[in-house]
């Protein structure tokens, strides 16, 4: 329970270890301990050093959720000291005391018993009955106990008052890095019979706190914690529902299942808490995985699909080109009616389906789900493609508005032009060749001031003029005629959606199936391929392009 020292400033009470341990357990960043201590105190003030807490205790987050006893309890404050036990300190809290070092020779141990007066270094000041003595360090020693104020692990001390001496029931609660969880899917799918046979999930919980847990109540939060210290913990970890809903019992395997009870799902806020139905031993760097999740003979539906691509290959298609791979989606729902009913965590699923002799082989190792609530339809897609039924896309012809052309203008050169003169008479005769005239300028008035002037103002109206006059272009179209090949080289015959991407503002010239839209540029087309069959969709479409 707990043992006690006395001490000049009062009564010192060592807790070592906690009576209960409940651990809230994020997805990432901090857990929550909640612990229960017995401890038995005298009457007044007191000092109750906590023990055993984790190396990765976050300071400023513990507090005491609420105490019992025989008297009240006044909470008074308290100190956190990080661990701090060594040989060197031990040796240095031990001077006064009374210590045995033990030398291992040839002709055996020799043990060397005294009061430790001095430590200088690595000798020792031993004090017996035959006087002083400086004995070098050995190895190995040994002390009555440990001297107070000494921890492998972090302690919290508290300075409480007590009305009455007895055992009192201290509860409290703290944060601590180094513990999370990730839940981890195996999907057991058979194609042959349309079920999940196995559906089973387990939580890898890692231990790296720098402290044991033994006996502990385990409660994972499917949400994040990355705030610290301020017994913010407290408020996170609050609100579980007290109705706790048991899961599905159809997710049994039957009287002689191997695997342990279904957790049971709760909420705290809009997230969900499961808490595991048996207490378990966490040791300091150890891993565990216990089940979440167990369910069986979940009805699946599967689809062939041929995902989307926008743009299409002209070319002659021929039987030996390489095809397009289809994947397959399983779809299933998590209600009570398909073996389920229950909320499911976020995480990562491995698929594995049978061979011909019934050993179920892992197919796709890394696939993600996000959270599905109780009710709710989900799909796991598939990242290998299948081997027996494919899939092609061809361009068989297109035709594209050519673009107008722009009208040539003639640029003004730099001066002006030039235009001839008229023949005018003079005394001389007749005067001819080409000369500057005086005249009206575009914008009025006579022309003044250089060529090179006159030239870009007159440049300058014509732009403004063709500017003005430029007419809109007329609409371009494209047109296409697209093909999809789907291939089924099964001994079955196969269901495959074809995904289509199109181009905005399509309609369509022609098909062959009906397409069912999506969204504005998107639809699937769904066909039925014959065993060791082929099935060809055909359209056309046309589309602005300018």
């Amino acid at each position: 329970m707990s043992t006690s020292n006395s001490k000049n400033d009062g009564q010192v009470v060592r807790s070592e270890k906690p009576t209960s341990v409940e651990l809230t357990v994020y997805q990432s960043g901090d857990a929550v301990v909640h612990e229960s201590r017995e401890v038995e105190l005298p009457k007044g003030k007191v000092t109750i050093q906590l023990e055993g807490l984790p190396q990765n205790f976050v300071e400023d987050s513990f507090e005491v959720s609420d105490v019992s006893g025989p008297g009240a309890f006044k909470l008074g404050p308290d100190s956190f000291k990080p661990a701090n036990l060594s040989s060197a300190a031990l040796l240095q809290k031990a001077v006064g005391r009374k210590i045995t070092l033990l030398e291992q020779t040839s002709q055996g141990q020799i043990r060397t018993t005294g009061t430790l007066r001095f430590v200088l270094g690595n000798q020792l000041v031993i004090e017996d009955a035959n006087g002083i003595q400086v004995l070098p360090l050995t190895q190995k020693f040994e002390l009555e106990s440990i001297p107070d104020g000494l921890s492998a692990t972090p302690s919290l001390s508290l300075e409480p008052t007590t009305a009455e001496s007895g055992v009192y029931l201290l509860n409290s609660m703290y944060e601590t890095g180094g513990l999370s969880w990730a839940p981890r899917y195996a999907v057991f799918y058979d194609d042959k019979t349309g079920t999940v046979t196995k559906l089973r999930c387990r939580v890898k919980l890692t231990n790296q706190t720098g402290a044991d847990f033994d006996d502990a109540q385990l409660k994972l939060l499917a949400a994040h914690n990355t705030s610290r210290g301020g017994g913010r913990g407290r408020m996170r970890a609050q609100g579980l529902e007290s109705a706790m809903q048991p899961m599905a019992a159809a997710a049994s395997f039957g009287g002689a299942a191997d695997y342990a009870d279904n957790a049971e799902v709760g909420s705290v806020g809009e997230q969900k808490i499961y808490v595991l139905p048996e207490k378990l031993t966490l040791k300091n760097g150890e891993t565990k995985r216990p089940y979440l999740v167990v369910a069986k003979d979940v009805p699946v539906k599967s689809e062939f699909y041929l995902p989307a691509a926008y743009h299409y290959q002209l070319a002659a298609s021929e039987e030996d080109d390489r095809k397009l791979p289809v994947f397959v989606r399983l779809r299933l729902r998590n209600d009570k009616d398909n073996n389920l009913g229950i909320a499911l965590p976020a995480g990562e699923v491995a698929v594995f389906q049978p061979d011909s002799t019934g050993k179920y082989q892992k197919t796709d190792p890394q696939l993600q789900i996000g959270a599905v609530a109780k009710g709710e339809a989900f799909k796991l897609e598939l990242t290998t493609p299948s081997s027996d039924v494919k899939g092609a896309r061809r361009l068989v012809s297109f035709h594209q508005d050519p673009e107008e052309k722009e009208p040539v203008v003639e640029p003004v050169p730099e001066g002006g032009h030039v235009y001839p003169q008229h023949e005018v008479a003079s005394e001389g005769g007749f005067e001819g060749g080409p000369r500057m005239t005086m005249g009206m300028s575009v914008q009025g008035g006579p022309r003044v001031g250089t060529p090179g002037e006159h030239a870009r103002r007159r440049q300058e109206v014509a732009e403004g003029a063709g500017k003005q006059a430029k007419k809109e272009p007329k609409p371009r179209f494209r047109e296409e005629q697209r093909e999809i090949t789907v291939y089924n080289f099964k001994d079955k015959p196969v269901q495959v959606i074809v995904q289509e991407q199109l181009p905005h503002g399509y309609s369509f010239l022609d098909k062959t199936h009906e397409l069912i839209t999506d969204s504005e540029n998107s639809g699937t087309f769904t066909v039925d391929v014959p065993a060791n069959g082929q099935v060809t969709i055909g359209y056309g479409i046309r589309w602005k392009i300018n």
